[in-house]
């Protein structure tokens, strides 16, 4: 109830103060404006200036192309300027006017210059003004609420997962007391797992080696080498005929392919017999699980599935937990916060 009332509170003042910075906009919008037309109307003072008689021509020749430059330059700025933030983002580019007008133009339209220059600043300077007084009416961002709301929903995801984690437990028990070759089918899944492990970790290091002849032998256009090419599990697939293949262009390789070709011609049989043993082992394993699983009518498959998702189950309530932590912490941070905020406000 307290965070609500707090929210109220704040609610309350964020849209006076809302209101409040949208009249200092406004009023500092058309102060700027103001100022822009006073600006816009020197430019147009300083174009239409005739220079002072008895000037050096090729000095004029400058000044009038720097004039020119000049004004229509600060002319496209100042008329883009539709809002505060537009002048904001306007100011680096008017300050570089405002130092980088040209020497020759300064030297022979001094006065008219500096009176842009002037107002210039006071455009700067009451944009600082502007920025100063935002800075000052706006409410620091808090949200307790959103994070309320959270706090709630990661809740009611704890107390799902906890009642599914809860039944899931329940059936694992039901499972485990039916009798069932249970020793042995968690054996063979181990081994399996070990296997397939196995597998491929030999036709990754076969392939890995294999791939690095690959951009040789695309350069050098053998008919052979296609099917190779087209995927590298061709070496494993067929390692006699990609034997032959390396073999053949063994001589043409040089530096790491030369290396890798070498690497293959001595380890790569070994490896393949290795990797075929391995399938035929991993292949009677998978024969006997499945005999097992056929035994149990599927038992052993439900309860390897139940106790995987209990495991994911466990790994999502750990996250969530810490999530809740941070939350209640988070929420305890921005109610101090709201709280101290209004009280200040309230003794202004």
């Amino acid at each position: 109830m307290e965070l609500k009332g707090l929210l109220k509170r704040y609610e309350s003042l964020k849209a006076e103060r809302e209101e409040k910075i949208g009249r200092a906009r406004e009023e500092y919008l058309r102060r700027v404006r103001v100022l822009i037309r006073e600006i816009l109307d020197g430019l147009d003072e300083l174009d239409k200036k005739e220079p002072p008689v008895n000037v050096d021509p090729h000095l004029l020749k400058i000044a009038l192309r720097e004039r020119k430059t000049y004004v229509s330059t600060l002319r496209r700025i100042l008329e883009s300027v539709s809002s505060m933030e537009d002048l904001g983002r306007k100011l680096g580019e008017l300050s570089k006017l405002h130092v980088g007008h040209g020497r020759y133009l300064l030297a022979i339209f001094e006065r008219d210059v500096y009176k842009i220059n002037r107002l210039l600043k006071e455009l700067g300077e009451l944009y600082t003004e502007y920025s100063a007084e935002m800075a000052k009416l706006k409410l620091p961002e808090v949200d307790p609420g959103r994070t309320f709301e959270e706090i709630e929903k990661t809740r009611k995801e704890i107390l799902e997962l906890e009642e599914e984690l809860e039944k899931i437990g329940e059936r694992i028990s039901e499972l485990e007391m039916a009798p069932a070759n249970e020793d042995e089918m968690e054996l063979i899944s181990r081994q399996k797992e070990s296997l397939e492990v196995k597998v491929r970790t030999l036709e990754t290091e076969v392939r890995s080696k294999a791939s690095k002849l690959q951009k040789p032998l695309k350069r050098m256009r053998l008919p052979e080498a296609a099917p190779f090419l087209r995927d590298s599990s061709y070496a494993v697939e067929h390692p006699e005929e990609f034997l032959k293949l390396v073999k053949k262009v063994r001589s043409n390789l040089d530096g790491k392919s030369r290396k890798a070709a070498d690497w293959i011609l001595k380890n790569f049989p070994a490896k393949i017999e290795e990797l075929q043993m391995v399938k035929a082992e991993l292949s009677r394993i998978k024969e006997r699980e499945a005999e097992l699983m056929a035994s149990s009518s599927g038992r052993l498959r439900e309860l390897e599935s139940l106790r995987r998702r209990a495991h994911e189950i466990e790994d999502e309530l750990k996250k969530l937990h810490h999530r809740l932590e941070f939350l209640e912490e988070e929420l305890q941070r921005e109610s101090e916060v709201l709280r101290a905020l209004l009280e200040r406000e309230q003794q202004a």
